[in-house]
């Protein structure tokens, strides 16, 4: 048994891929098990299969050289918040559809096995929902909610920043806005070319906008047709006295890729 610890998950796993590739030899297996992930509502174990990738990303705006006087340069100076705030709403539209060309290039459907299993989890949704403090979903609509998670990539606003957020009133004209950005990726997405695709929006749609990539992992996935998942759930029903969950997919992400497919194609080669 090979044991591989990792401390660097929460900044995104930079190192990783290049460990992996130093010390491909030492690190030759036919199965990975990571342990990791939240654990499920109904307080069951799971088997999950894959992860989304996520790329994140930062578009920063300027205007003028200094912050400015609304009243004094107001209609003069560019309001680099508008900026944004006009660019981002060409990326996503109110129905929830993410608007890049070429961000959804390479994603492949869900398997019928894949769809069935996400049919089996349990799932009570107002329950849910209200734990969340949330009276709808998220757009768009008729999207089951493991679907959400699994088989669907994002495009998310962590923050947008510029200008003036205190207390009371500051008649400012920024001359700097801040969106921080991710996207949730799904199989077989590319990090590299979404980024590149991403890029390309704002050069048409935005042309002033700087784009700085923040990182990126892969999406990853193992199929269900795996000979493996059998003594896996065997092993962990007899640990837990339980049949546990199959999932084909967590929501979140982890640096998966490095086994399912860098060191699979470093041992192929």
């Amino acid at each position: 048994m090979i044991v591989v610890l990792e401390g660097e998950e929460e900044i995104g796993s930079p190192h990783i891929a290049e460990v992996v590739r130093a010390h491909r030899d030492q690190l030759r297996a036919d199965l990975v098990i990571t342990s990791d992930g939240p654990v499920h509502e109904s307080g069951r174990a799971t088997v999950e299969l894959g992860v989304r990738g996520v790329l994140s990303f930062e578009l920063r705006a300027r205007g003028a050289n200094r912050d400015l006087h609304s009243g004094n340069f107001g209609g003069i100076a560019p309001n680099p918040i508008w900026t944004l705030v006009h660019l981002l709403a060409t990326m996503k539209s109110e129905a929830g559809e993410i608007t890049i060309d070429g961000f959804a290039d390479g994603i492949v459907p869900p398997t019928e096995a894949e769809l069935a299993a996400i049919a089996r989890l349990p799932l009570d949704l107002p329950a849910a929902m209200a734990g969340l403090g949330i009276d709808r979903l998220d757009a768009p609509a008729g999207r089951g909610y493991y679907a959400r998670l699994m088989t669907s990539p994002t495009l998310t606003i962590n923050g947008l920043h510029g200008g003036y957020g205190g207390a009371g009133s500051k008649t400012v004209l920024p001359s700097e806005a801040v969106a921080k950005c991710d996207a949730r990726l799904v199989v077989d997405q590319d990090p590299d070319a979404v980024f590149a695709a991403i890029a390309a929006h704002v050069a048409r749609h935005a042309p002033g906008v700087e784009v700085i990539h923040q990182g990126a992992m892969a999406p990853s996935k193992t199929p269900l047709d795996s000979p493996y998942l059998a003594p896996v759930v065997a092993g962990v029903r007899a640990a837990t006295g339980e049949e546990p969950l199959i999932v084909p997919a967590m929501g979140g992400s982890l640096p998966e890729f490095v086994w399912t497919e860098t060191c699979a194609t470093l041992h192929a080669a």
